[in-house]
């Protein structure tokens, strides 16, 4: 029923320096804004960024589910559950990122206009315009909010009985630790800075970034040995030094970046292509489930990851532009700066709770439940404002780049 977008695919076992190349046939599919497919990119972004804070501000808050004194409630039960997806939605992420990061080098090399120097100008400005205010943010509520403790609040010590903050939060600040995240080495020889536990999937992030088009061009350039030894040599970095040989995650993100590639035969009719879609969400979503209850424990991650882009694949086989209403409204509202949300929002949910939590985390009881709510909408509109000042201006930032390395060779 579908194939890969190929025009003329060319035999691999006569690919010389002069061949075509595989690439050079592919027809990549683009996401155009307004489309359906871009409106249901933004909803998922926006659901796992929610998911990931709420999921956050339940875990530091409030009990754990065998503490709580009102088991029994229904609604207090589909709460906790709901609320358990931080890291599924993590995976989401990396699928999104495999799907714009990996078809955007898809582009660049198929049309001949790839160079290092306008992908990690590109990459690393918008990483890092974030980032670097990020980092001395969380350090600054971190070392503010232990010393108006002393030194004694549960939360800053490592007593709170949360994942998120396991050991005293100085424990992880330090001038190697904050350089160590600001060259994407935290989750790999470093621990997080601070409080942000958030911060570990960023490196991952950026390590994917770089091994793909290692990969890509050690393809095409395969006939070509002293290229090829090269790329041979880097890759082989990544995977040991940068330990992506037995990171799952860069799988997914390599399956992210697949949907677009892959067309029916023949245009779906509506009809299917709403079957299609539906089938999809509802397949997401039993996956999701049977991972909460542990149904799926082997390669969760990458099963996960595979269910996720086939729900892209059904998004980008939608026909026409969606219609405005709430929910896309919210959707784009909210993905626009959801970068901005995972990367702050950490440090700055516990320097309130240090000041609202003094001996034990909350029941989930209606008037803590509407607690977590004002503390929800407090913590957007911070990262909005944060988002406002930083990753807002990541045209500029790029562009300002270019021009300043325009003297540099390429590479």
């Amino acid at each position: 029923m579908f194939k890969i977008r190929l025009i003329g695919a060319p035999k691999l076992t006569k690919m010389t320096q002069k061949s075509f190349r595989l690439l050079d046939k592919l027809s990549i599919a683009e996401i155009k804004r307004g489309s359906k497919l871009s409106i249901g990119l933004d909803f998922l972004r926006a659901i796992a960024t929610i998911e990931v804070v709420i999921s956050h501000l339940r875990n530091l808050y409030f009990v754990d589910y065998d503490q709580i004194s009102i088991q029994n409630n229904l609604f207090v039960r589909f709460f906790y559950f709901i609320t358990g997806f931080a890291h599924q939605a993590v995976i989401t992420f990396f699928v999104l990122s495999g799907l714009l990061i990996g078809n955007s080098v898809f582009k660049k090399l198929q049309q001949h206009k790839f160079t290092w120097k306008s992908y990690l100008i590109a990459r690393l400005s918008r990483l890092w315009i974030v980032l670097i205010p990020a980092l001395l943010l969380g350090l600054t509520w971190d070392l503010v909010g232990n010393f108006l403790s002393q030194g004694q609040s549960i939360v800053y010590s490592g007593a709170l009985g949360t994942n998120i903050i396991p050991q005293p939060v100085v424990n992880s600040i330090s001038p190697s630790i904050f350089l160590g995240n600001l060259f994407f080495l935290q989750n790999i020889y470093f621990p997080t800075l601070g409080s942000n536990a958030a911060l570990w999937s960023l490196s991952h992030e950026l390590w994917y970034y770089i091994t793909f088009p290692v990969m890509m061009l050690l393809v095409i350039d395969f006939p070509k040995f002293n290229q090829c030894l090269i790329w041979i040599t880097v890759l082989l970095f990544l995977l040991f030094g940068m330990k992506l040989r037995s990171d799952e995650g860069f799988l997914v993100w390599l399956f992210g970046s697949l949907p677009l590639l892959i067309s029916p035969n023949k245009k779906l009719s509506q009809q299917h292509q709403s079957y299609f879609l539906l089938s999809a969400y509802s397949l997401a979503i039993v996956t999701l489930i049977a991972i909460r209850i542990n149904v799926i424990n082997s390669h969760a991650d990458l099963i996960l990851g595979i269910v996720v882009s086939v729900l892209v694949l059904a998004m980008s086989l939608q026909q026409g532009k969606e219609n405005l209403n709430i929910i896309t409204r919210v959707s784009l509202w909210i993905s626009e700066f959801s970068y901005t949300i995972y990367l702050t929002h950490v440090p700055f949910l516990i320097f309130i709770l240090s000041f609202v939590i003094k001996n034990e985390r909350w029941q989930p009881d209606t008037q803590h439940l509407f607690y977590i709510l004002i503390l929800l909408i407090i913590t957007l509109f911070y990262a909005r404002i944060v988002y406002l000042l930083t990753e807002r201006y990541t045209p500029q930032l790029r562009d300002y780049l270019k021009i300043a390395l325009s003297k540099t060779s390429s590479f």
